[in-house]
């Protein structure tokens, strides 16, 4: 790698090509972006001092054609900036009638456009700089950013007194050139974007697919990505995946490239599945067309079946991918989506399928209750996939007869004993708490359930019950107390937030809420698994805390997550 001070005459130079990768998403500058451009270029034709653009990434390839081996660079970063800087200058020139400065500057030996753009813009930049825009291209493109760009310079009074050479000679990059082999994500991530991921979509199309497969990339990744608003929606929808946030699409490719490779665990890192994707076809080598087909498939199954969505829906109970699906994002489990994906491609028998997803839901959940580790269901996952764990008959001894201790399935007395002890986060015992109350619900029941997402969760004795709650205890009994009001027991479910001046109340202010304020009777109405405690006129105290704890154990062990389930 190579890092330096790069004026526009060294990045533009006449005997190499610098490479939009061909299917790289479009130019999306916008006005405030131009606006900013125009001031800045001002300034520095009136004060003639270095300006400094930002770093560019070039990454070296070297292409053999007709002509002979051309030096292509690709532009990994950088390409909002040379687009406008070109067409800053196509228009600057034109309004000055410096046409051969324009071509000085940015063509190269073979009278070529030195910048070869992606497919969504190639054919109007091209026309714009070559003075080939026609009407029908005007019309044709008169949504594209490219287009609008140059309009808006060309309305552009000012850029008449620009001074042309100030520009070409103050305006700079630090320019970073990569060798064909090294790590362009990684280097984009860590100058760019502070550590957050670059789209691992993005690169491995350009490294799929050539400027020669146009058509193919038209009906298989266009098609199954890109189609329309709604399905670019889809995939670019973020989803927390452990302590960070992914795409669809990412989560995707990394569920293929495992159950593609059979697990290899070379390939089970997130963090790295772009380079795990470029290792992966070096060294096997697939048939490329084959290689993209099989993944459309497997998009088509993924999109049919995994959506983050389902956590705005109001899902269907006896649908066991639903359920699985509130579990994967309302419990950040993305780790089992290969496996998942896995089952719905490998396993045809619906009731097969739908028994070993009841399966999977009941070891997360219990685990989850257990306050169990979830820090190796990556590898738990993919190995499921390595040794082709496709029945209920070898999940179920794969579960129950875990090698390592860490891994088991939760039995009855320690769910009981999780319902009584554990302290969840907020989201996790919101999740439990409406699973629990989606499966016991009839569906004769008067109020449908909200979607989870509209569901909060409320301690029913606050946390600051002291304020309140005037029942005198010892230090010994106030902290037993503090530990208790934080167990399943005490918590629920509700469809809005209690004013603070009711959330911490007293019992009865509480329940029945005071004035226009209003309490737990009104919003966590109809709920079951809390409504005979709103209508009885009970205490609210620990033994009633432990006695509700048992209740939510049995309607578990019972109607949702029976360890035993067949």
């Amino acid at each position: 790698m190579e890092a330096g001070k790069r004026t526009i005459a060294l990045i533009f130079n006449k005997g190499r090509a610098l490479v939009i990768p061909f299917f790289q998403r479009s130019y999306v500058w916008g006005t405030e972006n131009w606006e900013r451009f125009i001031s800045d270029m001002l300034a520095i034709s009136e004060y003639n001092k270095d300006y400094f653009m930002g770093s560019l990434i070039l990454k070296s390839q070297l292409v053999t054609s007709e002509k002979g081996i051309g030096d292509w660079r690709i532009v990994v970063d950088g390409q909002q900036r040379l687009t406008t800087i070109i067409l800053f200058f196509k228009v600057i020139c034109s309004l000055q009638n410096n046409d051969s400065l324009f071509k000085d500057a940015f063509y190269n030996w073979d009278k070529e456009i030195i910048l070869k753009h992606n497919h969504n813009d190639i054919d109007v930049f091209e026309a714009i700089v070559t003075n080939n825009l026609t009407d029908e291209l005007k019309d044709k493109y008169k949504n594209n950013n490219i287009l609008k760009c140059y309009n808006y310079f060309e309305q552009d009074s000012t850029l008449k007194t620009i001074n042309v050479n100030n520009i070409l000679n103050k305006l700079y990059f630090v320019g970073i050139d990569l060798g064909s082999e090294e790590d362009e994500q990684q280097i984009f991530d860590t100058i760019n974007s502070l550590g957050v991921s670059l789209t691992t979509a993005e690169l491995l199309k350009n490294e799929l697919f050539r400027r020669e497969d146009k058509d193919l990339y038209s009906r298989t990744w266009k098609e199954a990505f890109e189609k329309d608003e709604d399905t670019k929606d889809y995939w670019d929808q973020r989803v927390t995946s452990g302590r960070q946030f992914r795409v669809n699409i990412d989560l995707l490719l990394q569920s293929y490239l495992l159950i593609h490779s059979e697990a290899n665990n070379k390939y089970i890192k997130l963090n790295s599945l772009f380079n795990n994707y470029k290792s992966f076809l070096k060294d096997n080598n697939p048939d490329k067309q084959e290689f993209i087909r099989s993944l459309i498939k497997y998009s088509h199954i993924y999109q049919q079946n995994i959506n983050p969505d389902f956590l705005n829906q109001d899902i269907d109970i006896n649908s066991n991918i639903e359920r699985l699906n509130l579990v994967i994002f309302g419990l950040n489990m993305t780790t089992i989506i290969p496996y998942a994906l896995y089952l719905l491609k490998e396993v045809e028998n619906s009731n097969e399928r739908n028994k070993m997803f009841n399966l999977l839901e009941c070891y997360l959940i219990r685990r989850i209750i257990c306050k169990e580790t979830t820090k190796n269901y990556n590898n738990i996952f993919a190995s499921f996939i390595r040794n082709k764990i496709n029945t209920y008959e070898k999940l179920y001894e794969k579960i129950y007869n875990a090698e390592d201790p860490s891994n088991k399935m939760p039995d009855n007395e320690d769910l009981k004993k999780g319902f009584i002890e554990s302290n969840l986060t907020n989201q996790q015992a919101k999740t439990v708490l409406y699973l629990i109350e989606k499966s016991i619900r009839s569906t004769k029941h008067s109020t449908n359930l909200r979607p989870l997402n509209e569901y909060s969760l409320e301690h029913i004795m606050p946390k600051k019950w002291q304020n309140n709650w005037n029942d005198k205890h010892t230090e010994e009994e106030i902290n037993y107390r503090n530990k208790l009001v934080l167990k399943l027991g005490n918590l629920t479910i509700i469809t809005a937030s209690l004013n603070s001046s009711i959330r911490d109340a007293s019992w009865e202010i509480k329940k029945n809420g005071k004035g226009s304020k209003k309490g737990l009777k009104e919003y966590s109405a109809g709920i079951r698994i809390f409504k005979k405690y709103l209508e009885n006129d009970s205490v609210w105290n620990n033994e009633e805390f432990i006695k509700r704890g048992n209740e939510l154990y049995n309607h578990s062990v019972n109607k949702v997550w029976n360890s035993e389930t067949e």
